[in-house]
């Protein structure tokens, strides 16, 4: 079984039962007027950092995430793009993009001013974007290309930078590490699908 396939089948489990703490560090709840989070979207939280940054966000953007977890970026996003299809969200596994569908469809009823069609959920391949060139103002990953080894790393930005438009803007959050990360870690399969032994030194 390859790295990949070893990732896939541990998000397929965190998209049927949601864990809390997946990954490394949690994601920053951005406290945002008239916003309000649904609990299961909040417990499938499984990024570190956050992507979504207020000085990008201006002139109601056309936004890319890709690997949804649970959908909390993609509606953080979504309140500054309030246009249909404003953000889309990539995923490649089915049980993620489901779960993330239900979420969003939950939050609509939370939050007045959001609606389900800002969102667009597509399945794909962080590697074969099913995008557009020259289509994106940002495009965003949240703790998914640390879990890429080099060659696949590199194929994932450059599919980035293909969607961009010009002066358009990637905003990665990865954890990071001091030092160089041993190399019986980093062929750990499934310590390299929780973002853990994929870190690049800084």
């Amino acid at each position: 079984m390859s790295y990949l396939e070893t990732t896939k089948n541990v998000y397929k489990e965190a998209a049927e039962n949601p864990q809390v703490g997946l990954c490394c560090t949690t994601t920053p709840v951005w406290q945002l007027p008239g916003l309000s989070i649904p609990k299961k979207m909040l417990a499938m939280n499984y990024g570190c950092g956050s992507t979504v940054n207020t000085r990008d966000l201006v002139n109601n953007p056309t936004v890319l995430y890709v690997g949804v977890g649970g959908g909390m970026e993609l509606l953080q996003f979504a309140y500054f793009s309030r246009k249909t299809g404003g953000v889309t969200g990539v995923d490649i596994i089915d049980e993620m993009l489901k779960a993330c569908k239900e979420n969003i469809v939950e939050a609509e009823k939370q939050n007045p001013w959001f609606r389900a069609e800002f969102v667009k959920l597509v399945k794909g391949d962080a590697l074969h974007l099913p995008i557009n060139d020259n289509s994106i103002d940002i495009a965003a990953q949240n703790c998914l290309f640390n879990i890429f080894k080099q060659d696949d790393l590199k194929k994932a930005l450059q599919e980035m930078y293909r969607v961009l438009k010009p002066n358009g803007r990637l905003v990665l959050s990865d954890p990071t590490c001091e030092q160089y990360i041993p190399e019986h870690l980093r062929e750990d399969d499934h310590l390299r699908a929780l973002c853990l032994s994929g870190s690049l030194p800084l």
